[in-house]
């Protein structure tokens, strides 16, 4: 709860008085009229705010806090005030505004809880303190004396905390309106030349009319990022970055809240503890004492560009760098880019902060590493006959060297993933038209995360029906008397003469998995019969099976096996899906920008360069699993490398 200080009180009282007493020609608190076309100016361009929903409290998807009024933090018992050095010991509790005057960089604010771990406590401490105060952002209108035809309005936005690669307490982000006028005045006759974004230590400008500028009749639209507070023109998935806070992924993706804050014009300066802005002339931090980038915020008024916008909006980007994202592969790869920049970024953070930790970290995670992969054996083996034994190593090795004696054979069967994905954008379009869909769509507010989640399902049907077939044309290739293309022809060939039977044990693997998936009692079953379906493609094109008869060998082969076939299959498709993310994530590094049909079609192509690893991988694997079903050959397969039967 919070309490006015009764030094606070007594200064007002006091300064009260002392305006009766001169007998001031209008009220105390009346604006003067430069005052008032300042407020008048503000209030017009002020901005509008857009956040993240947030679905639930404490929800790290959404924005849990507001443009908040620096009131919440004044005047409140829970708010201490300490002095850097010996322990940083607490001043006082609940400082004023005035308390704050003339305070320089060894005071800081610190707020309940750990800023480094910030848990819950944050959100609802925000929530209770700001019962009584309305969203707020500060005004401050700047005439820089050697730019004399220009009108800076910056507009100052606090926010309790900063839940970015950099957690602290407190923020401050903002916006600067631009006009070409000589007086706040003339400022107020015109409309503004540009405006200014700012993006953690940079930002993006715009010119007026800029199509990317959204503005609700003289109100630039800002979109606030998830967690950073960074500001942007758009909604959309941006790649984020400041020279002390690394590099992450800023999220104003809707659904979002529109926040219409209440504006306070701030003066330049503030000389007297009874004024209620006093709290401008502070130069502390606005929170707890950190090491580097976690450090809590300066005050806007020991910023340079708060006196000199000029070179600050000279030096803002035209554009920012946006994460497209579109079908399954897409989103997959961003999901994951995002998650290891923003990892990779809060690690180098913390190796400045303590080298040590990290450096321990890498090395446990260096042997953990070791001893896993020592647990298979890596030797060369034949890659033929396909049925004989072979250690989970060995078939990735294997598999690894026949993708590489025909590289181009093989991303010809990847290309299988280039229609799935054209079937799956398809597909994603014309369900929202089937008007019982459209409805659902219509109630939840402009079906963002519904549509996701319904192309996401779509597109995993495709994606996995088309791995089914790249497993099948894979094994009828490696299953023929000779390699080459009019062999990889005949495998397709062979595949396609096979349909009914593939597509008819697919569909009848997906429905029971998906059934007992979807029935939550029956999930061990669902994953119990996921592995135990993972050869139907092998069966149908190796062994020339229907599609019941696919279903019946494939469970029956990896029968007495199950925990084997699961670990080497998740093996394999985490190699595979780690070759796909490597160069998904180069191609966002280094060709920043690409439109979104773009990097869709690169994704899909990713996919098409390496999936055929994975169906080579299980070909091998479905080998290795009839060679133990049907002769229990249990023979240590290095020792065909001492016979000299490897090939050179």
């Amino acid at each position: 709860m919070r309490r006015r200080s009764w030094r606070a009180a007594l200064a007002a009282t006091i300064a009260s008085i002392a305006v009766l007493g001169v007998g001031a020609p209008a009220a105390a608190g009346t604006p003067e009229p430069a005052d008032d076309a300042a407020q008048q100016l503000a209030d017009r361009f002020a901005p509008v705010i857009m956040l993240k929903e947030q679905e639930e409290e404490c929800d790290p998807a959404g924005e849990p806090y507001a443009p908040a009024s620096v009131d919440i933090v004044l005047d409140n018992p829970e708010i201490a005030l300490r002095q850097v050095g010996g322990g940083n010991p607490t001043v006082m509790r609940g400082p004023s505004a005035g308390d704050l005057l003339g305070l320089g960089e060894g005071f800081f604010l610190d707020f309940p809880g750990s800023s480094l771990e910030p848990g819950c406590i944050y959100q609802r401490d925000f929530d209770k303190y700001t019962d009584d105060y309305p969203p707020t952002v500060y005004a401050h209108v700047v005439q820089q004396p050697d730019v004399p035809d220009r009108v800076f309005v910056q507009y100052w936005i606090y926010w309790y905390y900063n839940d970015w690669n950099n957690k602290h307490e407190s923020d401050w982000e903002g916006i600067t309106v631009v006009f070409d006028a000589t007086s706040v005045e003339d400022a107020l006759a015109s409309e503004p030349i540009a405006v200014g974004y700012s993006q953690h230590e940079g930002g993006e400008r715009a010119d007026w009319d800029d199509d990317k500028l959204s503005r609700e009749g003289d109100r630039p639209v800002v979109y606030s990022s998830a967690g950073s507070h960074a500001s942007y023109f758009q909604d959309a998935i941006y790649l984020g970055r400041g020279a002390s806070e690394g590099f992450g992924c800023d999220d104003t993706t809707g659904p979002s809240e529109r926040v219409d804050p209440t504006v306070v014009v701030l003066p330049d300066s503030v000389d007297d503890p009874s004024d209620p802005l006093a709290w401008v002339s502070y130069e502390g931090r606005w929170g707890e004492r950190q090491s580097g980038a976690f450090n809590g915020p300066t005050g806007p008024s020991v910023k340079d560009r708060w006196l000199e916008p000029a070179p600050w909006f000279d030096d803002l980007r035209p554009s920012s760098v946006v994460i497209p994202a579109g079908n399954t592969s897409a989103n997959e790869i961003i999901d994951v880019f995002c998650g290891v920049v923003e990892w990779g970024s809060g690690q180098l953070i913390a190796f400045t902060v303590s080298p040590l930790r990290l450096i321990l970290s890498a090395v446990v995670v260096f042997f953990v590493a070791k001893f896993l992969l020592g647990r298979t054996d890596w030797s060369r083996v034949p890659t033929s006959p396909i049925v004989r034994r072979r250690r989970a190593g060995q078939i990735l090795r294997t598999a690894l060297g026949i993708y590489g004696e025909a590289p181009l054979i093989f991303i010809m069967f990847g290309l299988v993933y280039i229609p799935a994905a054209f079937v799956t954008g398809i597909l994603a379009a014309l369900i929202q038209l089937v008007p019982g869909v459209s409805a659902l769509l219509s109630l939840a507010q402009g079906a963002t995360g519904t549509s996701l989640v319904m192309a996401a399902f779509v597109g995993s049907i495709a994606n996995v029906a088309a791995f089914v077939v790249i497993n099948a044309i894979v094994a009828e290739y490696l299953d023929g008397p000779e390699r080459g293309l009019e062999s990889a022809i005949e495998a397709i060939r062979s595949t396609w003469q096979r349909r009914r039977s593939l597509f008819g044990a697919f569909g009848r693997s997906f429905a029971i998995v998906f059934v007992l998936l979807a029935s939550f009692v029956g999930i061990p079953w669902g994953i119990r019969q996921l592995v135990r379906y993972q050869f139907v493609g092998q069966a149908v094109a190796y062994d020339d099976l229907d599609a019941a008869a696919a279903l019946d060998r494939s469970s029956s082969l990896v029968r007495g096996r199950w925990l084997h076939t699961a670990l080497v299959i998740a093996l394999l498709n985490g190699a595979v899906a780690l070759m796909s993310l490597v160069v998904g994530l180069l191609i966002l590094l280094v060709a920043t920008g690409l439109p979104l049909w773009v990097f869709a079609a690169v994704a899909s192509l990713v996919s098409a360069l390496t999936v055929p690893i994975a169906g080579i991988a299980m070909t091998l694997l479905y080998g290795d699993a009839i060679a133990e079903h049907e002769s229990g050959d249990t023979v240590d397969v290095s020792d065909d490398v001492d016979a000299g039967t490897v090939p050179a």
